[in-house]
């Protein structure tokens, strides 16, 4: 072979490195995955202080190394977690909801998934945080730009669910938001006062003034 020749190419090598270059990514993945389930999971149940990057490590099966690989501080993992959680529900929001064509049905459906949002482990998981970041600074930075991105997730499905007739109103956007932030408030009152959220007294009150703006515009 002449010193301008180059040599061949091993395709078969290729395809061999392309193939475990997957297989890695795929187990990569999975770990994260492993990681981010069981960081809600100690979340909830154990609160934002007993939320020890060991207590995950333990509850998801994984290495001390492998967890830090990952996510190499506890604030980067915890909100790493609440936001996959979210993201996750969102998803399957938008698989599942068959909400009806009717214009005050579909009303009704969209407050009853958005509620329903409000008694998720995500959403407990970020009070959890919350709560925290408001002593933490280093928790907080790493907040604040994740929930700024899940707060756009959740307004886009929020549209979706209303759908186009509702969202072109003048007032859907004004209510939209006094909707979200009336559901947290309310939601955080079950830390003192559990009850069924499908019968809360505040779901109606919900869905008559979203028709007084929604359905009575001409």
């Amino acid at each position: 072979m002449s010193h301008n020749e180059k040599p061949m190419k091993n395709p078969a090598k290729g395809r061999a490195g392309s193939a475990r270059s997957r297989r890695q990514q795929g187990r990569s993945l999975e770990t994260q995955e492993k990681i981010l389930t069981a960081a809600v999971s100690v979340l909830v149940d154990q609160g934002y202080s007993g939320a020890s990057t060991l207590q995950i490590q333990q509850k998801a099966g994984v290495s001390r190394g492998r967890l830090l690989h990952h996510y190499p501080s506890r604030e980067k993992l915890l909100s790493a977690a609440v936001h996959h959680l979210a993201i996750e529900r969102m998803h399957e929001l938008s698989l599942e909801s068959g909400i009806p064509d009717h214009p005050r049905e579909r009303i009704r459906g969209a407050l009853q998934i958005m509620w329903s949002n409000y008694s998720q482990p995500y959403f407990w998981a970020s009070n959890e945080l919350w709560n925290a970041a408001r002593t933490n600074p280093e928790l907080r930075a790493e907040l604040r730009p994740v929930e700024q991105r899940l707060g756009q997730v959740i307004r886009t499905q929020t549209d979706h669910l209303f759908g186009p007739e509702h969202t072109a109103k003048s007032g859907y956007k004004s209510l939209r938001e006094l909707l979200l932030t009336s559901m947290r408030g309310v939601a955080m009152t079950y830390t003192f006062d559990p009850r069924e959220p499908s019968t809360d007294r505040h779901l109606v009150q919900w869905q008559d003034l979203a028709e007084s703006i929604l359905l009575e515009q001409h």
